[in-house]
């Protein structure tokens, strides 16, 4: 006599075909959905950011010296630049790790908002930082403080790797070699941003130039990705 088996959720593994995924592919961590609604929600919170900026620039009174007036906002066009340039360099890298992505759980998501309100707040330490360096009482904290708050968003960034590949969100068919190569240059260059903070408590020039450094090295393309087996076509974007 046989008796029916019940339908086994498939563990991370069985992704490695190209059937696509199932919403019990990672129990005890929500239904697996695809990245589309997490990445439409983060481009939301990065246009958000990005505009934030430039409500903070005040408009000078009219007056004789009114050109004057305008070159006294470079510490204000400064933060806006400063602002634009993080927060549009993490939403390319973010644009990118999309096609890496297959699949979003509970934990992965918590991650992932944990990222964006990081980014969110990028553009208050810049300001901080813009318009406090005129002035030598306040430039050295201003600093430290820009720094810190780049270190963390670079961290939450990891975190929110490290959980996604914990947790089996990255695509299965991927190289394991391809994805190690991504996952050590994330580990260095999060190394690195928190070896700067560090750093600036003892040389604040120092530990902002090595912070710059590392936030300006993702503005080389990333790797194209590896597949085990025949990549997945663009159209339909699992």
């Amino acid at each position: 006599m046989t008796f029916p088996q019940r339908d086994r959720a498939p563990s991370p593994d069985d992704q490695s075909s190209e059937a696509p995924p199932r919403r019990d592919d990672h129990p005890g961590d929500g239904a697996a959905r695809g990245t589309i609604r997490m990445e439409a929600f983060a481009d939301a919170v990065f246009a958000i950011a990005m505009t934030l900026p430039i409500v903070h620039i005040d408009i000078p009174e009219p007056g004789p010296d009114y050109g004057i007036r305008l070159l006294a906002l470079w510490p204000s066009y400064l933060g806006y630049a400063l602002s634009v340039l993080v927060i549009g360099i993490y939403w390319v890298q973010h644009h990118f790790s999309g096609a890496i992505y297959r699949t979003t759980g509970h934990l992965f998501l918590l991650a992932t908002v944990l990222f964006l309100a990081a980014i969110g707040f990028v553009a208050f330490p810049t300001r901080i930082f813009a318009d406090n360096l005129a002035f030598p009482e306040a430039r050295e904290a201003a600093a430290r403080y820009y720094t810190l708050a780049l270190t963390i968003t670079a961290f939450t960034w990891w975190i929110k790797w490290r959980t996604g590949r914990a947790m089996g969100q990255v695509d299965a068919r991927l190289d394991k070699g391809y994805v190690h190569r991504l996952s050590r240059q994330y580990d260095i260059t999060t190394v690195a941003m928190l070896a700067s903070a560090v750093l600036g408590w003892w040389s604040w020039p120092l530990g902002l130039a090595v912070t710059g450094l590392v936030t300006l090295s993702y503005l080389r393309p990333p790797e194209t990705p590896v597949y085990c087996q025949e990549a997945p076509i663009v159209e339909g974007e699992e």
